[in-house]
């Protein structure tokens, strides 16, 4: 049985260095769905999310 095909290519993911680096930001990742759908989040998990509010309840 041949292996799957892949669903993001080097060449993809090399393209898509470049325009992060051309825009300036130097902190997100590349998050690919079951359904092959490429989902590119820029900045860090805690910019986007701020702090968690049961993170309290745990202290």
């Amino acid at each position: 049985m041949p292996a799957a095909r892949a669903s993001l290519k080097q060449a993809d993911l090399t393209r898509y260095a470049k325009a992060m680096r051309a825009a300036g930001i130097a902190d997100w990742r590349v998050e690919i769905e079951p359904s092959g759908k490429v989902v590119i989040v820029a900045g860090s998990a805690d910019d986007a999310t701020g702090p968690n509010p049961c993170d309290r309840l745990l202290k």
